[in-house]
């Protein structure tokens, strides 16, 4: 499944917040009381959850977590019960606070409402300061504070110590996946594979995301390609595409894996994502000149 359409995926199964009542201030005030029954209804939010709060805090997670916790952190989401962003989700398990994407319907907000339930939703980052952003304000709802910032400050610590150290060479680079969906500027993978000390050749100026056809690909050739990782194990084109046979020659020995996980959700883990992909540029044989 290509990221694009992994993360309409992602943004549909979210589509169950509601719009009127989210909250999108980035550092809202901590709650009075500590809400006891949080529910999830966005892979992304589920993620923050699982690190914000006690499992017995939790009501639901969304369906579509389980595959996405078992990459980051294995076991997070044991026991948790799981939603399918219905009406019939909120009525059965009573949430005091439900969380999401900005992605709502008007019908979730009037269920949500009359069971009196608080909702929060969350933009995407594109930087590691919306990272941060969306950790504090995730703990400012589940009234976690102080967790959020230790969560900030392991980030930014580990952002420092890959910006201290400098990579060992500066590797050109592009997250590839068969080019129909290509990271630009002003993306949190561009940011990642900035933080790591390589440079994205998508990075454009005014362009977001942008198509690399294979003849594209030869005629600016980045010195390393970066694949996603697909936790659907679903054949696509794209793959097709990405395993071409002259892309496998040229780049022999010269690609990458990433979790996509910390590329497309705010998370902690983005800086790990950063720190992964120094360690495996670090690795790669020298370019050829």
């Amino acid at each position: 499944m290509a990221v694009a359409t992994r993360t309409l995926v992602w943004g549909l199964a979210a589509a169950a917040l509601l719009s009127g009542c989210g909250e999108k201030a980035p550092r809202p005030a901590p709650l009075a009381g500590k809400p006891q029954r949080i529910m999830s209804l966005s892979v992304c939010t589920d993620l923050l959850l699982l690190q914000l709060v006690p499992k017995a805090r939790i009501a639901s997670v969304s369906f579509l977590a389980h595959q996405r916790v078992e990459v980051i952190m294995p076991g997070a989401d044991e026991g948790v019960a799981v939603n399918r962003a219905l009406a019939e989700d909120i009525i059965q398990q009573k949430p005091d606070l439900i969380i999401g994407s900005r992605y709502s319907t008007p019908q979730t907000r009037s269920i949500a409402k009359r069971a009196g339930a608080r909702v929060v939703e969350f933009d995407e980052a594109s930087d590691f300061a919306g990272v941060a952003a969306l950790v504090r304000q995730a703990g400012a709802a589940v009234g976690e504070p102080e967790r959020a910032e230790a969560l900030v400050a392991e980030m930014n610590a580990k952002l420092a110590r890959l910006e201290e150290t400098g990579p060992k060479t500066a590797y050109s680079v592009v997250a590839w996946n068969g080019g129909d969906w290509v990271p630009g500027q002003g993306t949190l993978s561009n940011a990642i594979i900035e933080a790591a000390g390589a440079r994205n050749i998508a990075a454009k100026p005014g362009f977001r995301s942008t198509n690399f056809s294979v003849e594209q690909l030869l005629a600016d050739p980045p010195d390393a390609l970066m694949y996603g990782s697909d936790i659907d194990h679903l054949p696509s084109l794209h793959q097709d595409q990405g395993q071409h046979r002259v892309v496998r020659k040229l780049y022999a020995g010269r690609t990458v894996t990433y979790d996509e996980g910390p590329h497309l959700c705010g998370l902690p883990q983005s800086a790990d994502a950063a720190v992964d992909l120094r360690r495996k540029l670090d690795a790669l044989p020298r370019r050829r000149s």
